[in-house]
């Protein structure tokens, strides 16, 4: 049985926290969420609530994410933490590795991906609360969460490579910029449909998905080709 995952967010741009946070709630195996929008609260509720998993941003009001995670590191907090930050300079990468999270997603997050994070973090709590004696598979399963076979990422189910091969095809254009209801729209899909493959792409690294904020409303997903290496 999945273990229950609570979550807090510390995240200082309210609607992209709020975003997150709506993203994480439509998962029905999903507990609670809480939001915090700097350290000091962030403290707070970690004490308070004691979450099973925080997203951590790194740049906030009062101090740095990686301040959080050495306090959590030093008191041998039980709670894990996923970076997800625009900080993408190997420093920042390196001490968070080094301090034990779990993952690092760089802004702006993929939802597959970090629907991909949940998941395993879910079976990590699920794994380490079973009471039998763990296998070297499970380890492994635990310990290489990145590891892949050599070859090509098989593709997971609802993502069908004629599909995806065509969602790719609308992004050969460096200038070319979508939203799920164009792509749909140009692709004759459902809007739901196209979003799942091109965050499936962004995921993958096929594609970059950028956060537009405007003027009212929601923050809307951009996408748009990778910049070449």
């Amino acid at each position: 049985m999945a273990q229950p995952l609570s979550i807090l967010i510390v995240e200082d741009e309210t609607a992209l926290a709020e975003t997150h946070a709506e993203f994480i709630r439509q998962r029905s195996s999903r507990g609670q969420v809480w939001l915090a929008g700097d350290l000091a609260q962030a403290r707070v509720m970690i004490a308070r609530f004691r979450p099973s998993l925080i997203l951590l941003d790194n740049a906030l009001p009062d101090g740095n994410g990686i301040t959080l995670l050495h306090e959590l590191t030093a008191a041998h907090s039980p709670c894990g933490v996923v970076f997800t930050t625009a900080a993408s300079d190997m420093d920042t990468v390196a001490e968070a590795v080094r301090c034990g999270v779990f993952d690092y997603l760089i802004k702006p997050v993929s939802w597959s991906r970090l629907e991909q994070t949940l998941d395993r973090y879910q079976q990590r709590l699920t794994m380490l609360a079973n009471p039998d004696t763990a296998s070297q598979r499970q380890i492994d399963e635990m310990f290489n969460a990145y590891a892949r076979a050599a070859g090509e990422v098989p593709l997971p189910a609802g993502i069908d490579a004629l599909t995806l091969a065509k969602v790719s095809d609308l992004f050969t254009d460096p200038d070319a910029r979508y939203t799920a209801e164009t792509v749909a729209q140009e692709l004759k899909l459902s809007r739901t449909t196209a979003r799942r493959y091109l965050e499936f792409a962004a995921g993958q690294q096929q594609i970059c998905a950028e956060i537009v904020y405007g003027k009212v409303g929601r923050p809307q997903r951009i996408y748009r080709a990778s910049s070449p290496n």
